[in-house]
């Protein structure tokens, strides 16, 4: 139902490396039409600090829109209809570049829509390249199914060494979700960004949904943002400083 026709779209960026200190905030935007938020920064929405990384999920756009927030993209669809397209979207003012998209095998209850994952590449102003991965897990399939599609999305990072960050909405809503993630993010040798109040962060059955990974990172600080007004799930934010390469 509705597969998309384009993917992924991409949107001209700047050659510029992220800073040494830089904030990646991710957020499902549960379908919320933010065209009239198109050429505003989402610091004023949100009224927070600079972000230089945005990985939005359930996003909604036109066909010829070329930017979100007031931010060139990158973007992965899973759904398009005659005039819009919704799909996981990576934003920034700094050089990026899509790696892979990944569309799911399955469709969530067998025959719906399937979700999305979009890897990209950030240059780093140490000279390394940061990986992002930016996932909306299937829902709605048996177990099984939500860990094959991991694997299958994690066959296409995990040969790739440097800083990684994987953040997005997991529909991680009971346990045996949660943990088959954490297994897998072991195997890439990640940390879970850990926030020190988690009351806004999107539950189901007590347990979170949205969460950031990282390695190869230090992380200086995270928040969760309560704004129940615009969507269903809330902002996480983090922000990391790069470490120093050894000298030789």
């Amino acid at each position: 139902m509705y597969k998309p026709k384009q993917s992924p779209i991409s949107q001209q960026t700047s050659s510029q490396p992220l800073p040494n200190t830089f904030s990646l905030l991710t957020w499902n935007l549960q379908k919320v039409d933010f065209l009239h938020h198109a050429h505003r920064p989402i610091e004023k929405l949100l009224n927070i600090p600079s972000t230089h990384l945005l990985s939005l999920q359930e996003v909604v756009i036109q066909s010829q829109q070329n930017r979100f927030f007031n931010l060139p993209f990158l973007m992965a669809p899973n759904i398009e209809t005659s005039s819009k397209i919704y799909g996981v979207l990576t934003a920034s003012n700094y050089q990026q570049h899509t790696q892979h998209q990944y569309l799911t095998k399955n469709r969530e209850l067998g025959f719906v829509t399937h979700k999305t994952a979009l890897i990209t590449q950030h240059k780093l102003s140490n000279k390394e390249t940061l990986t992002h991965l930016n996932i909306h897990a299937i829902n709605f399939v048996p177990h099984a199914i939500f860990k094959q599609e991991l694997l299958l999305i994690w066959n296409k990072i995990e040969h790739i060494n440097g800083p990684l960050i994987i953040s997005g909405d997991f529909n991680t809503w009971n346990k045996a979700r949660l943990h088959s993630l954490l297994k897998a993010v072991r195997r890439l040798r990640l940390k879970m960004v850990k926030f020190p109040d988690i009351r806004p962060i999107k539950t189901l059955n007590k347990q979170p949904l949205d969460h950031i990974f990282y390695r190869g990172l230090s992380l200086k600080s995270a928040t969760a943002l309560s704004v129940p007004h615009i969507s269903d799930h809330n902002p996480i934010l983090a922000t990391f400083q790069l470490k120093k390469l050894p000298f030789f």
